[in-house]
């Protein structure tokens, strides 16, 4: 339904330029302010989360699927409700216990064998969260600046901070099998190496690069260390592997963005041809360009997990 309204915007954008640019009719001015408007309306709708149950076999698979479920849920409650904070310190808060949650969804996505060992996250963790967020808006709503009015509200901000804790210790304990696997693996790894001497762990070795190839090799790491930076540090389901790989895509789609986004050039290097057409078609309305300066903004603000999971699993089918 979002992207038919997104679409009618956009059309309705088309007719009410044409009739201001070439007819000089007011009626067209009308048309550009609504479809601003309505575009403007939609990017500050909250972006829900859709999560497809991936399917389990055996005993408890129902009540697994339910508490997948009500874990999507959660979470798009609890996103729906940060859009109205106006506290600065609380919106951070919030947005890395999103961050951290959207991760571990999508774990839980891709193991949900694992399940049941996130009982305390799925079951209190998200649900306390969404009512102490409700309950600090209702307090800010009333304008209240008593002392007992102002304690509660540091109260709930002092939980909602150590609730981000608890998110991590809990992603933490779902991990610690697979951390325990990966610990051996590379102190296994590590020994071999050291048998052969080619293992010292505190000496990192560089080669300087020695043609154009090996300098625009050393270039794209640089930079993708430099988009490393972006990330937070809580816990992701990306292999470090993929790290730099997504992270050179997000640079070249905020590069394409940012400066051929007027022709959607950026949807159509992420597969997303639909889009790509829709700012080619409207490119003389001048507004596909701020879009595509603001999206090129966005996609070098974006965590190498955001842009993993909103763009690069669609683009190569993962």
């Amino acid at each position: 339904m979002k992207y038919i309204l997104y679409v009618l915007s956009f059309f309705c954008l088309l007719i009410g330029g044409g009739a201001w640019f070439f007819y000089n009719h007011p009626v067209g001015v009308i048309g550009v302010i609504l479809s601003l408007y309505s575009l403007y309306r939609l990017e500050r709708q909250p972006h829900v989360l859709s999560l497809k149950w991936p399917g389990s076999k055996g005993k408890g698979a129902s009540r697994d699927q339910a508490a997948f479920e009500k874990a999507v849920s959660d979470f798009n409650r609890m996103e729906a409700e940060r859009r109205g904070l106006t506290d600065s310190d609380l919106c951070r808060t919030v947005a890395n216990m999103q961050h951290i949650a959207r991760n571990f969804l999508y774990y839980l996505q891709q193991y949900p064998e694992r399940i049941g060992l996130a009982e305390h996250f799925i079951d209190y963790y998200q649900d306390r969260a969404v009512f102490m967020v409700r309950k600090y808006k209702k307090l800010s709503a009333t304008g209240l600046k008593t002392d007992k009015v102002v304690q509660t509200q540091q109260k709930l901000k002092t939980l909602l901070s150590q609730l981000d804790q608890a998110y991590e210790e809990q992603f933490t304990q779902v991990l610690e099998a697979e951390l325990v696997t990966i610990d051996g693996e590379t102190t296994v790894m590590a020994q071999n190496l050291s048998a052969q001497g080619l293992y010292t762990p505190d000496a990192v070795r560089r080669k300087k690069p020695s043609s154009l190839k090996g300098s625009l090799a050393q270039w794209k790491q640089k930079a993708a260390d430099r988009f490393d930076a972006y990330t937070d540090g809580t816990f992701s389901s990306i292999t470090p592997e993929l790290r730099h790989k997504i992270n050179e895509e997000r640079l070249i789609t905020a590069v394409l963005a940012f400066f051929l986004g007027s022709f959607g050039i950026h949807y159509f290097y992420l597969k997303r041809p639909v889009r790509g057409v829709i700012y080619a078609l409207f490119c003389w309305t001048l507004i596909p360009g701020f879009l595509g300066l603001r999206e090129g903004i966005r996609y070098f603000s974006m965590t190498t997990d955001e842009f993993y999971y909103a763009d690069y699993l669609h683009k190569y089918g993962a």
